[in-house]
């Protein structure tokens, strides 16, 4: 039996050497182009989702009904998440939601009361762990609304246990 060897003079040695470092260099450019690229968009999508979930449970970043200019005020606190009661001169929205015209749920609060009751049971339901209701809302209401409307509509909501009343004005000087 015979092995066959093949002799490399020292051009062809050289010639073999540098074809094999060119080979290696040229896969590792390659490599860490790719690796960089893949990792650089692994930490942007990152930064997308922590900031989307971060401004999406935010409370401070309530939603001013359609209808309603918000009086202004010097002073206030920080907006606590809470269900929000809009009230316009054409109708009373809570959670965004109609409940019904102005005047005629002044006259008779029976429907805004059941779905304060309905949304205070729901609370209840999801926090069995918690005995005490907080009966927090924030209340929305157009500034040319006369005082007598908002304090009447406040009058109705310790009845359904809401007696934590934050009104929602924009920050002034």
């Amino acid at each position: 039996m015979s092995l066959m060897t093949a002799t490399l003079g020292p051009k062809t040695f050289t010639r073999h050497l540098v074809q094999r470092e060119r080979a290696k260099a040229s896969r590792k450019k390659l490599m860490v182009a790719s690796l960089s690229l893949t990792s650089m968009v692994d930490m942007f999508s990152l930064l997308v989702i922590f900031l989307l979930q971060t401004f999406s449970t935010s409370p401070e970043l309530l939603v001013v009904s359609k209808g309603v200019t918000l009086p202004s005020a010097s002073t206030g606190l920080e907006i606590k998440d809470a269900p929000l009661l809009s009230v316009t001169t054409e109708g009373i929205y809570l959670d965004q939601k109609l409940v019904g015209k102005t005047d005629e749920l002044l006259r008779d609060p029976t429907p805004l009361m059941e779905k304060l009751g309905d949304l205070r049971d729901q609370w209840l339901k999801t926090h069995p762990d918690q005995t005490k209701f907080p009966g927090e809302v924030n209340l929305q209401a157009h500034r040319d609304l006369p005082s007598t409307t908002i304090s009447r509509l406040m009058g109705f909501l310790p009845s359904q246990h809401y007696g934590s009343i934050q009104l929602v004005v924009m920050g002034g000087k």
